[in-house]
């Protein structure tokens, strides 16, 4: 055997051995639907990057789930990202999301994230846990000047919004605030919920409004346990309107913030 032979050997057999995936569970949660799978995931370069699977609603019709772990450009705020597509049976997208992170170990940081979308009008749940058990000490009532950057798209609208907001406290552990895209018939909507263990849920909602009535189209969620676990994630998600084309919703934490007032 050469010894060009044996140097590619030992090097694949290196990179094998030192290759490192981290266990997750994934639920599709919804009306017609009660999927529980056990998965891992790798670095971007280390394996076990790439998930494909089909699975079926109770009425046997077949959907796909698609999930590719991909290096970005040298030029973006993130090395890598998570992209993570949802199909029906004819190959139409029902959603889609970017989710940017620096590893996945910062998805363990995280611990739950995911999204709900609409599936034949009722809510579906895609939920991704690294860590279910994450503690902290990050409370709603803590957060009332942390800012978010809202960013919505809706090239068939020409519309776009951009701003940063703080949002105000509706009750206790929740703060929320909503805003409509001009005269079109949908809402976009940020949320902060407490959770168990000095965690808290952001949320970010895609509502089309039915005359006083709204109802849920897309919500990309994550939890976080912290300010730097807050102010990290970054994540453009997709809903595909039968009519109205696309909707892009895009998060990403304001700069510059300071740490919030002590109590």
């Amino acid at each position: 055997m050469s010894k060009i032979l044996l140097a590619l050997l030992f090097s694949l057999i290196t990179t094998l051995s030192f290759a490192t995936t981290h266990p997750f569970d994934l639920t599709i949660q919804g009306d017609e639907f009660n999927i529980k799978k056990s998965l891992e995931l790798s670095d971007v370069d280390e394996g076990k990057t790439k998930i494909n699977f089909t699975f079926k609603n109770n009425q046997n019709k077949h959907f796909t789930f698609d999930l590719n772990y991909k290096k970005l450009a040298s030029n973006r705020s993130y090395p890598s990202n998570l992209d993570i597509t949802i199909k029906d049976d004819q190959g139409k997208k029902l959603g889609y999301l970017f989710f940017a992170n620096n590893s996945v170990d910062a998805l363990k940081k995280i611990g739950i994230f995911g999204l709900i979308i609409d599936i034949n009008g009722k809510p579906v749940d895609i939920k991704f846990s690294f860590d279910s058990t994450k503690k902290g000490s990050l409370y709603v009532a803590d957060l009332g000047h942390e800012r978010f950057v809202q960013d919505t798209l809706v090239p068939k609208f020409n519309f776009q919004m951009i701003r940063p907001v703080i949002l105000p406290s509706v009750q206790a552990g929740i703060r929320s605030i909503t805003y409509s895209l001009d005269h079109h018939p949908y809402d976009i909507n940020y949320t902060l919920l407490d959770k168990e263990n000095g965690t808290v849920e952001f949320q970010h909602n895609l509502y089309s409004k039915q005359k006083q009535t709204s109802h849920l189209l897309e919500r990309i969620y994550f939890r976080a346990h912290n300010l730097e676990t807050l102010r990290e994630a970054m994540f453009a998600g997709k809903y595909f309107h039968t009519t109205d084309g696309t909707f892009k919703l895009v998060f990403y934490p304001a700069m510059g913030q300071t740490e919030p007032p002590k109590h």
